[in-house]
């Protein structure tokens, strides 16, 4: 948050400020471009609305600044921005669904809020439209009831008219404390969220395009009730809320004094209209995501899920494996286990990624680019955004060797920097792997051009290529890499030997 008493910080603090009146002030915005209104949002919340002064998502070279204890500081050539204020808006933009973590009066539904309030929606309805998690919050509560007069007239279900909620049909929905709700409830609000309609007397209502606030007041999936697996698996992002740096305590004082909260002086110049928001949807869809950026992602989350101990068989050697045994990967990741614990990745998951979490990667990864100005995603985009998106859906093997060594072990208290830290090993390793995902790449790229045309014999040479990378590759170490790359190349195998047997029988 800038000081706004200081007119030498006007330029770093964006491009809207607000005066000792806490009146807003706006110049001139640089174009009138859905772009810049994105990230002139963005600095008036940061400077003005939301006190956060952890700059945490941080690009380009960094110099190290490291006291006697070993504690180390990191300030960075490129802008960085705040994760508390960047990830909401980057949900609210490609309407996916955001979990706020964090203790009591952190700030996290009134980001949400503030979030709401920048897509149109008035204060008034948006107060009213959020959904409040407790105990006693039954399914009528969450999504309507039928009208009583029709109960007692309707002699068939299709005659019950259901009075819905009408939060359902907001733009932005806001959950507040979801692990406060009753697992029976939790269904129907993971009916809503995941598939996007919901059913009462055989009536249906539809959540329609909109962006999702859950907050809790825990990261550990705490509250009065468990939240259920499959509900925790649709929130695509993690934002974990700050404590207060008491440096800004005048800003307090500021808001009781004069009697106003942020989110009543919000200027129209950052409000956006549905065809705005609809536009910069597609803006970031556009974004570019090169080969290069797309492979190293895939060798980060594709390792994952390896198991070497999980099954004797080859193609069940993933972790789905054990957990469908009821086992875990502490159980079997032992010395029995011939990889080394300091550079494998697997042995530091109990679990893999779905795919639901891979194309989460991608959007968000789109959504950062475009904010910063740039028109193709970078490898240093994918590494701000993944340790957000994974927070909640990787479980750490505590158990691990790796957690073992020196410096390790915080690690386990901050998931964030352990997932970074994952993904920093992964691109160490990605230059070793590359040759031979490039020879795997281009076998594929020659099935997937088809197969019309292609006589016997090309066939036959297409798979003996094939065999040959495979018994190079199964003299290697069978790390979750190599594992990833066979299961591909007996899959290009599999295709080329049925398509063979095929022109056997239909070309004798």
């Amino acid at each position: 948050m800038a000081d706004y008493r200081n007119p030498m910080l006007d330029l770093l603090s964006g491009r809207a400020k607000a005066g000792a009146d806490l009146k807003v002030h706006l110049s001139e915005r640089d174009g009138r471009s859905l772009h810049a209104k994105m990230r002139q949002a963005y600095w008036w919340i940061t400077n003005n609305a939301v006190i956060c002064p952890y700059y945490d998502i941080e690009f380009g070279q960094n110099t190290a600044l490291t006291n006697t204890a070993g504690d180390k500081l990191c300030l960075h050539e490129d802008m960085s921005y705040s994760s508390f204020v960047l990830l909401p808006m980057l949900t609210l933009f490609t309407c996916r669904r955001a979990l706020m973590v964090g203790g009591p009066g952190r700030g996290k539904t009134s980001s949400a809020v503030l979030m709401a309030l920048i897509s149109g929606m008035a204060k008034d309805t948006v107060r009213r439209s959020i959904l409040r998690g407790h105990p006693q919050l039954t399914i009528s509560d969450l999504l309507g009831a039928p009208l009583p007069g029709d109960m007692l007239k309707a002699e068939e279900m299709s005659e019950i008219k259901v009075s819905w909620r009408k939060w359902i049909s907001e733009r932005v929905k806001i959950v507040d404390e979801y692990n406060r709700i009753p697992t029976k409830t939790q269904s129907a609000l993971l009916s809503l969220m995941g598939d996007g309609y919901a059913e009462m007397y055989d009536q249906y209502v539809y959540a329609g395009k909109s962006s999702w606030f859950l907050t809790a007041n825990d990261d550990a999936g705490g509250g009065t009730f468990q939240v259920i697996e499959a509900l925790k698996d649709r929130i695509d992002v993690v934002v974990r809320a700050v404590p207060f740096n008491s440096a800004f305590i005048h800003a307090l004082l500021q808001r009781i004094e004069s009697d106003k909260n942020p989110e009543d002086l919000i200027p129209s110049e950052i409000i956006f209209d549905a065809a705005e928001l609809e536009a910069i949807g597609r803006e970031i869809l556009a974004v570019q995501m090169p080969r290069t950026a797309m492979d190293r992602l895939a060798f980060f989350l594709g390792q994952l899920d390896y198991c070497r101990m999980a099954s004797p068989q080859f193609e069940y050697k993933n972790k789905d494996t054990l957990k469908l045994a009821g086992g875990s990967v502490s159980r079997v990741c032992t010395e029995q286990c011939p990889l080394d614990k300091r550079r494998h990745l697997c042995t530091q998951t109990e679990n893999g990624v779905s795919a639901r979490a891979f194309q989460t990667c991608l959007h968000y990864a789109k959504a950062l680019a475009f904010f910063r100005g740039q028109s193709v995603v970078g490898t240093d985009d994918l590494r701000q955004i993944v340790p957000w998106v994974l927070h909640e859906k990787l479980v750490p093997n505590a158990r691990s060797a790796f957690f073992e060594a020196k410096g390790n072990e915080t690690l386990l208290q901050d998931r964030v920097a352990w997932i970074r830290n994952m993904f920093d090993m992964a691109m160490e390793q990605f230059p070793r792997h590359e040759p031979t995902r490039a020879k795997v790449t281009e076998l594929r790229n020659e099935l997937d051009a088809g197969l019309a045309g292609v006589n016997l014999k090309t066939a036959d040479a297409r798979m003996g290529k094939v065999s040959a990378l495979i018994s190079t590759l199964m003299k290697n170490e069978l790390s979750g890499p190599a594992w990833e790359d066979l299961i591909h190349l007996k899959s290009i195998y599999s295709r080329y030997r049925n398509y063979t047997e095929w022109l056997k029988k239909n070309h004798a």
